[in-house]
């Protein structure tokens, strides 16, 4: 085992130029979803990010089928059994803040900055070459698989993993596997993903806006109104938030924008919700008895500034997960209709049902409608399956690290894939840059996770 680990150093140390090089090459496409065109289902620059992808893992002697630009699949051998690596290509927006360009790939300070550099880009690549590491070594005969080796390239992870839905409606689950988006040591459970909307009629004399993305906590929301301006910078003065509020007017326009940080969707308590300092601020502001006032009383009652759902009556919480967590993420007035749409991630052991009929229960005194959107239940493998087991054995071979296996709030392609976990790129300690202004990953860390996962893939391909 010390000599196939000794091969696989020395050859990922030979491709650390190419690693990097191509981390880059992906981060300088801006691959958010976007308007559909044919074979195109996300958007032109999702696109761009996977025929690059394409060509690459062609060049790299890869067998490769293109599932109608929905997914990239890279195959090597012909086993009935596979190893199957997942990763995604498309990211979320942008937002504020950056003191780099977030397309640029900008190397500095041993770093790759750029959005997706950790969130999927970097580690997907790490994950590749250690693929392709591993296929070499085989075909070499310095080491035998007794299962075949699987990549596959998603392009709507951030949208809600239409992509692999399509994919594994005409391609097999896999054997076994890991998706390079989430933490060390190992992910061995998920908490339930869920998305709704809450909505409500209301009078068409103001407009708001807010949010990008529902598993983002929302950096900037937006409202356009009549107001009194002087008594609005009172209001922003008396609670502390001058740098968090802009209040100015454009003819007979008044306007707030309330500025936040950005994080995270399940890991909201690390953001500042721009939606929720727009709503405080309204609270005080908008003195009408209409039904906008009814849904002020609604946010600042039963959402505010909490992030695990004690005031909507949905605190849940268990042994194996911890806390439900929520974000308010987006806010839009459509057509004389306010929508709120909130990302909830819910503990392992309790039940989409159970969210529901609390969240009603809270709604209906409101005249709000509830909208279910997205649903996804929760996922957990015992700390003592074969998958857990191999790749936390993996882990600890080059880390000595003790961390025990661990259960997020945040949701992968291990939902969708079934016999599949979520392993690295993050180390315990690591600062969490995924989703934020100036994501970066560490040049050193890149290369170490495509050795641990070239090691990963070989001791799942072995056995």
């Amino acid at each position: 085992m010390d000599e196939v680990k000794a091969l696989i150093d020395r050859e990922i140390e030979n491709l650390k130029d190419e690693i990097v090089n191509t981390t880059l090459q992906l981060i300088k496409i801006r691959s958010v979803e976007d308007t559909p065109a044919p074979d195109m289902p996300f958007g032109k620059g999702i696109n761009d990010a996977l025929l690059v992808c394409e060509n690459l893992c062609k060049s790299l002697g890869f067998e490769t089928k293109n599932y109608d630009g929905y997914a990239l699949e890279a195959v090597y051998g012909n086993q009935d059994e596979d190893v199957c690596v997942i990763g995604h290509l498309d990211v979320v927006p942008e937002g504020e803040g950056w003191s780099v360009p977030p397309y640029e790939g900008v190397v500095k300070d041993g770093k790759i900055f750029g959005r997706g550099a950790v969130d999927d880009k970097g580690p997907t690549v790490a994950a590749l070459y250690g693929m392709y590491v591993v296929k070499k070594l085989a075909e070499e005969k310095k080491i035998s698989l007794k299962r075949k080796l699987r990549f596959v390239f998603g392009t709507n992870e951030e949208g809600g993993s239409k992509c692999l839905q399509y994919y594994f409606e005409r391609a097999k689950y896999p054997t076994v596997g890991f998706t390079p988006d989430a933490d060390f040591p190992v992910i061995q459970g998920e908490k339930g993903f869920l998305v709704f909307e809450l909505a409500k009629d209301v009078e068409d004399t103001f407009e708001i806006e807010g949010g990008q993305r529902p598993n983002m906590v929302p950096d900037r929301c937006r409202f356009e109104g009549s107001f009194d301006v002087q008594k609005a910078k009172e209001i922003i003065a008396k609670k502390g938030l001058n740098d968090k509020v802009e209040v100015f007017e454009e003819g007979e326009k008044a306007f707030l924008v309330t500025k936040g940080v950005s994080a995270h969707g399940s890991l909201p308590f690390k953001g500042e919700n721009a939606i929720s300092y727009m709503f405080d601020i309204l609270d005080e502001l908008w003195t009408k008895e209409d039904d906008f006032r009814r849904f002020i009383d609604f946010y600042n009652t039963h959402i505010g500034f909490d992030v695990f759902g004690e005031k909507l009556s949905i605190g849940f919480e268990d042994e194996k997960s911890g806390k439900l967590v929520l974000n308010a993420g987006m806010i839009r007035k459509e057509k004389g209709r306010l929508v709120l749409t909130i990302n909830v991630r819910y503990p392992v052991d309790t039940s989409y049902d159970e969210i529901e009929k609390k969240v009603k229960e809270v709604v209906q005194n409101y005249n709000i409608e509830y909208r279910l959107v997205t649903n996804v239940p929760p996922l957990y493998f015992e700390t003592d399956h074969f998958l857990i087991r191999t790749l936390l054995e993996v882990y600890k071979e080059f880390t000595k690290d003790d961390t025990q296996p661990l259960v997020i709030g945040g949701g992968t392609y291990a939902r969708w894939a079934k016999n599949v976990v979520a392993f690295g790129p993050n180390m315990p300690g690591d600062e969490d840059v995924a989703h934020q202004k100036d994501e970066y990953i560490l040049i050193d860390r890149l290369i170490l996770c495509s050795k641990i996962y070239a090691n990963a893939i070989y001791r799942l391909a072995k056995e």
